[in-house]
């Protein structure tokens, strides 16, 4: 569903701001901005606190503090408690670690908010609560900050249109950020889950919609400002599994999101490659504003494009038709590619600004 017969219903919330934008190709689309902590010092600090460089290390630097401030009969078992249930639990696999008040705080809006993050949806785009759909999220760049757009607060503009879909919608991270101090238990309680085709199947299988940054390490690690790069070229695993269990595509895109950190090529250009290819672990060389830690306030918009159509399947075990899979890629490609295009304008880019097609590590083998 989109809009009720009652209209738009984030027209019904007092925090969030609407406009309407027409493409120069004549498409037109709602634009929706949260204004709840309007005026506030509190999406600086979520930032600084959450979504920094240092994100990856400082629960290790937090476990370091505890380690030298409480006494060892403390701190040992603890820590052995803490990192047994790390290791010998898969929360990460099940999706069970999901905190439902946590997910509709209205708290979550204030990393939007950093960014004056806007949602684009396009008018006609319907996402219907009896159907499943897999969202690309592009582009990766250091962190995927369109993801945040589909938080479950209650003046959150895609929850408030989308609200069956959304509380169905499981997003997708690598295995080894699950291995990360507290950073971890941040995305269980939103409902995080690894992202492995095993677990993929699960959880599509028991009727649940996925959220994936399609482009992953290999993307990230090829960031760059004031480019838009999405390894595409090739990547088709998502769209077999769209394909196998008859689940819809819906391309998004998060217009600046290369430009929420400065990035430095040239450093150890060559090892982290290496790394990256060989390891799936991306090491990028970045920081944000003033040379902080903290990312620069880019004026995100997260375009939502209209579902690719994926023909429905009654036996999921039967094999999958090639044919088919090549066909709906290069409708996603072609889709997502329109969708930059037709609103490049409303993120304020230059009208020459094009989307790069990169190919995936996995074509060449």
């Amino acid at each position: 569903m989109g809009e009720t017969a009652g209209g738009d219903p984030c027209e019904t919330s007092p925090y969030i701001e609407k406009t309407k934008y027409t493409s120069p190709d004549g498409k037109t689309a709602s634009v929706y901005r949260s204004t709840l902590y309007s005026n506030s010092p509190v999406p600086f600090l979520a930032c600084a606190s959450v979504f920094n460089v240092w994100v990856f290390v400082q629960g290790f630097a937090f476990f370091f503090f505890l380690w030298w401030v409480l006494p060892g009969w403390l701190s040992t078992p603890l820590f052995v408690a803490y990192f047994a249930n790390m290791f010998f639990t898969n929360p990460q696999e099940t999706g069970t670690g999901r905190w439902d008040k946590a997910c509709k705080l209205d708290s979550n809006l204030a990393i939007c908010e950093y960014f004056k993050m806007r949602v684009l949806v396009e008018d006609g785009v319907t996402l219907s609560d009896d159907r499943q759909y897999i969202f690309g999220v592009h582009p990766h760049g250091a962190h995927a900050f369109g993801t945040q757009a589909f938080h479950l607060s209650p003046h959150s503009p895609l929850y408030r249109r989308f609200p069956a879909v959304l509380e169905k919608t499981r997003f997708t991270c690598a295995s080894v950020i699950f291995l990360l101090p507290f950073f971890r238990e941040l995305l269980l309680w939103y409902g995080w889950i690894v992202v492995s085709r095993k677990n993929l199947e699960r959880h599509l299988g028991l009727g649940a919609n996925l959220g994936l940054v399609v482009g992953g390490e290999a993307e990230s690690i090829q960031s760059e400002n004031g480019r838009d790069k999405v390894v595409l070229d090739g990547r088709k695993g998502f769209v077999r599994l769209a394909v196998r269990y008859g689940v819809q595509l819906v391309p998004t895109y998060t217009f600046h999101n290369t430009d929420t950190f400065t990035f430095n090529h040239s450093f150890l250009a060559g090892p982290r490659l290496w790394i990256q290819r060989k390891l799936k672990v991306c090491l990028p060389v970045l920081w944000g504003r003033g040379g902080s830690p903290i990312p620069h306030p880019a004026p995100l918009l997260v375009a939502l494009g209209p579902p690719i159509d994926v023909p429905k399947r009654d036996d999921v075990t039967a094999t999958v038709d090639e044919t088919l899979v090549d066909r709906i890629h290069q409708q996603y490609v072609e889709g997502l590619c329109a969708l930059f295009e037709s609103y490049k304008g409303a993120a304020g880019y230059e009208p020459t600004r094009k989307l790069e097609i990169l190919e995936a590590p996995e074509k060449s083998h």
